[in-house]
């Protein structure tokens, strides 16, 4: 009678076996299923990290490249428009130096205000070229300002053109409030050195799709040629030459709006020269955002 149980206990362990050993393999399958699920997850993010850090070290160079591509405008630009200015102030001040006891007082009074003025025309090239060179893509901060607001600032002083202004209300644009103003500043600037004073200078602003549009149009003898380099450092090469005013102006405005994802242009509107910014409007549904930051502002 042994043996026959013990052939029983073999019929019925073996069934327990096979069913220990498939839980088993079926354990390590789904043990291998969420390793390799694990691992291609691990992937995954050592992939976007990869990609990370390359987009990162693209944004870098290109950050590098632009920071070059500015120094080397400017440093080529540099001597030869400050050589006037120098020149000019070195030879005043070296001839009321060697002869300021002999020379009439109204020439010495002459003298002694082009020094200031060349000393003044330095100081504001220094200045525009720090503010370009200063000038980097910014990211979207959701930042706003009042365009119709700033536009109000738009003065070319005593002397100057009339300003005509055509700009309509409630305008509002994805940029800094302190940038804006600085385009507005350099905008004046390069007006007031550029247009001819017998003829009015009309400031239009409305909001065209997507974009506030700014348009300022003003009497310019600029030839064709010369309104292709406009927005290049220095562009106006006549200006070192024969001591006329000469700014960054519209470099700067060109540096400061395209960081901020706006353009840039120039051409001719009759018989009039037109310069045309093109600023990152708020969308319609952005509303509660303007009135909530313009308040703020």
């Amino acid at each position: 009678m042994a043996p026959r149980r013990t052939g029983v206990q073999a019929d019925r362990v073996a069934p327990l076996v096979v069913a220990s050993g498939a839980a088993m393999l079926v354990a390590a399958l789904v043990v291998l299923v969420f390793a390799r699920q694990f691992a291609e997850r691990g992937y995954e993010r050592q992939e976007r990290y990869r990609q990370q850090l390359f987009d990162a070290e693209l944004d870098a160079l290109g950050r590098l490249r632009e920071a070059g591509q500015i120094r080397e405008d400017l440093i080529a630009s540099v001597s030869h428009e400050f050589r006037t200015p120098l020149t000019a102030i070195r030879g005043s001040a070296a001839t009321l130096a060697a002869r300021g006891d002999r020379i009439p007082p109204e020439t010495r009074a002459r003298l002694l205000h082009g020094i200031v003025e060349h000393a003044d025309r330095l100081g504001r090239l220094l200045e525009d070229m720090l503010l370009a060179a200063s000038a980097r893509s910014a990211p979207d901060s959701g930042a706003v300002a009042d365009v119709t607001a700033a536009l109000a600032g738009f003065r070319l002083g005593q002397a100057r053109p009339a300003v005509v202004s055509e700009v309509d209300p409630k305008l509002a644009a994805y940029v800094d409030a302190v940038t804006l103003d600085q385009v507005v500043r350099a905008l004046a600037d390069h007006v007031r050195a550029d247009a001819r004073r017998d003829r009015t200078v009309t400031l239009r602003a409305r909001r065209e799709a997507g974009d506030v549009i700014v348009d300022v149009l003003y009497g310019s003898a600029r030839t064709e040629d010369e309104l292709r380099r406009l927005f290049e450092p220095f562009g106006s090469r006549e200006a070192a030459e024969t001591g006329a005013p000469a700014t960054l102006a519209l470099y700067v405005v060109r540096r400061l709006v395209e960081a901020h994802g706006g353009r840039i242009s120039a051409g001719r509107d009759g018989d009039r020269l037109r310069v045309r910014l093109a600023l990152r409007a708020l969308r319609p549904a952005a509303a509660g955002l303007e009135r909530a930051a313009l308040t703020r502002g």
